[in-house]
């Protein structure tokens, strides 16, 4: 009888995503797990490969683990996707850096045997919600402001727990959770945080300003950030998806958010080993 019911997620359905899942039938007896696929994964791949059972996005609430071969933006999409389930996500590394990923793509099947045997720990990731026109939107990595006409920079004033901090020119604002901060935020200057802070980073995008400094705020502290550019569009990015425009005088609010995405990972030192090998590239000096 299977012990882990496996919800399997990939980027494609390329030769080495096919060879990795035949591996995965031909290991399920031994491993003890249960195969399933939702509905869109099957379509990806042309129907459900042998070994795998469809079932339909709300029953993937009740797998027990989620597979994913991908790069950190398939693992990310899967991690949103189960946002409150309690279901974790396993990432295989099938991408480029993989920073989310527990598992290489050499060696994973052994690996994924030892995860399951105990050993393991799952992180409970904080999100990051927005409220934009009337809806609520949780990113697991981060909620982005980014200027539409690309000749005209954003003017934007920004507030946190009610209190006006300022005002910036900029080409747009990210909000990032801990999981996100390696992500945008890495890449505009802003600092890396650990999975298990809780904490929110505020940062802008090209900020046109000498003295400013990315913001490490607490997740119940609300973020309002105001579209006051006289002509310029804002569009609300959240973990990559366009939900919405902010007009001069509108508005998003930002916000921790009340639901968490989880990630499986080795051990206690993942994040740090991750940081080491994946940002830094220091495999080779050990």
């Amino acid at each position: 009888m299977a012990e882990w019911r496996v919800a399997v997620v990939s980027h494609d359905a390329g030769r080495a995503t096919a060879a990795a899942m035949a591996e995965l039938v031909a290991a399920a007896p031994r491993l003890g797990v249960e195969l399933v696929m939702a509905a869109d994964e099957a379509a990806l791949h042309g129907g459900a490969p042998d070994g795998f059972a469809t079932v339909t996005a709300a029953e993937l609430a009740g797998a027990d683990l989620c597979l994913v071969f991908g790069g950190d933006g398939t693992i990310l999409r899967a991690l949103g996707r189960l946002v409150g389930t309690g279901v974790p996500t396993l990432g295989v590394n099938f991408g480029t850096v993989g920073f989310l990923a527990a598992l290489p793509r050499e060696g994973w099947l052994d690996g994924l045997a030892a995860m399951l045997a105990g050993d393991h720990r799952v992180v409970d990731l904080l999100t990051v919600e927005a409220h934009v026109n009337g809806a609520r939107h949780c990113a697991v990595n981060d909620v982005v402001l980014s200027r539409v006409a690309p000749r005209h920079v954003l003017q934007l004033q920004y507030e946190v727990a009610g209190v006006t901090v300022g005002s910036m020119s900029c080409d747009g604002l990210v909000v990032a959770s801990p999981t996100g901060s390696t992500a945008y935020n890495l890449s505009c200057g802003g600092p890396v945080v650990e999975w298990h802070a809780e904490v929110l980073v505020l940062n802008f995008i090209a900020p046109h300003s000498l003295g400013f400094r990315p913001l490490v705020l607490r997740p119940d502290h609300v973020i309002t950030a105001r579209n006051v550019s006289p002509s310029q569009q804002a569009e609300v990015v959240v973990d990559g998806q366009p939900v919405g425009r902010l007009g001069g005088g509108d508005e998003v609010r930002i916000v921790g958010g009340t639901q968490r995405a989880r990630l499986m990972v080795r051990g206690e030192g993942s994040f740090y080993e991750n940081v080491e090998e994946k940002l830094f590239d220091r495999r080779d000096a050990r």
